[in-house]
């Protein structure tokens, strides 16, 4: 369903949730704030695409914390030039997987998302385990063309595979 980019998962892992997350994957990019979280995808990435980004926050339907910055329908526009330095980083048909409790329910903002980086969404409606890569409610996804529905399980180019990853993290380094 899409290219063979770089997969990264991204972890905010300033408490004891996302360090644990962090202590259960291999090969994570660590942030602490937006700032850190677009400088430490980017440099992970160099001069490679992606077609695979999950990003490990915490959540609510009002919107994710990258650390101490809250990203919200009426703030994604202060975070807008900061968060689009990863747009050009995407493959065609790239995946965002925002992998936080409730915020599949925030339409508005996952809207604003695919929107700037022209990409495809998905984000579960309830609580999130990202060590047991599930979400306790359906899944809002946003295809890349805007398209909204919801589906009772992430698509399996989504979902979390360690043998994928590694073969997309060996590929992907080689240039090929």
């Amino acid at each position: 369903m899409f290219g063979a980019g770089a997969e990264i998962i991204a972890i905010e892992d300033s408490d004891t949730v996302g360090w644990a997350e962090s202590a259960t994957t291999f090969g994570e990019v660590n942030f602490r704030s937006a700032q850190t979280f677009v400088d430490n995808v980017l440099s992970e990435l160099g001069t490679r695409q992606m077609s695979l980004l999950h990003i490990q926050v915490h959540g609510s339907p009002g919107g994710v914390a990258f650390g101490p910055d809250w990203v919200s329908s009426s703030s994604f526009g202060s975070y807008r030039a900061l968060l689009g330095r990863l747009t050009s980083k995407f493959e065609a048909d790239s995946w965002v997987d925002l992998r936080a409790c409730e915020v599949g329910q925030n339409l508005p903002l996952l809207r604003q998302f695919r929107s700037l980086w022209n990409v495809a969404i998905i984000a579960g409606r309830g609580l999130q385990s990202n060590i047991l890569d599930a979400n306790m409610g359906f899944y809002q996804i946003i295809d890349s063309a805007g398209r909204e529905f919801q589906s009772f399980g992430a698509p399996p180019w989504v979902r979390y595979n360690g043998a994928r990853r590694a073969s997309r993290a060996i590929t992907s380094r080689l240039g090929f």
